[in-house]
């Protein structure tokens, strides 16, 4: 197994942003992510969140992601989806653009219709790949 197919090597952490503030912290999604990490083998899962943040504007806890991938802390971001980085699909792209090209990869929540799928073996097959508007999965 390769250092990045193993989840005990592997470090992840994941990121919310949620507009306006939100008082219980995105508790469902942070559950909902640290249940699906761990069904991945994660030990732990870390939680950045830009709580009260707009998509437009300065993000804190975004930026501070960044600079952790680029300082190879993090080699996994969980998400419940792109959706957290920006409202606009083709600004969430460009924002997820950025930690993949750090070699991150993404995982989203899986859709409750998607197949399960082994994030150990490799790219995503097409059908699962995330579309707009479609199902959701791995960024390579």
């Amino acid at each position: 197994m390769s250092f990045l197919t193993d989840p005990k090597r592997v470090m992840a952490v994941a990121y919310l942003r949620c507009y306006p503030f939100e008082p219980w912290g995105m508790a469902l999604h942070r559950d909902a992510l640290e249940q699906y990490s761990r069904s991945l083998g994660f030990a732990e899962l870390p939680v950045l969140l830009d709580n009260g943040v707009p998509s437009e504007g300065p993000k804190p806890y975004f930026d501070q992601l960044i600079s952790l991938v680029a300082a190879d802390v993090y080699h996994v971001v969980f998400v419940p989806g792109l959706w957290v980085f920006a409202i606009g699909d083709e600004d969430a792209t460009v924002s997820a653009g950025r930690l993949t090209d750090l070699g991150c990869r993404i995982v989203e929540l899986p859709s409750p219709r998607s197949t399960p799928w082994d994030w150990t073996s490799g790219p995503m097959p097409l059908g699962m790949f995330r579309a707009r508007g479609g199902a959701s999965g791995v960024r390579w």
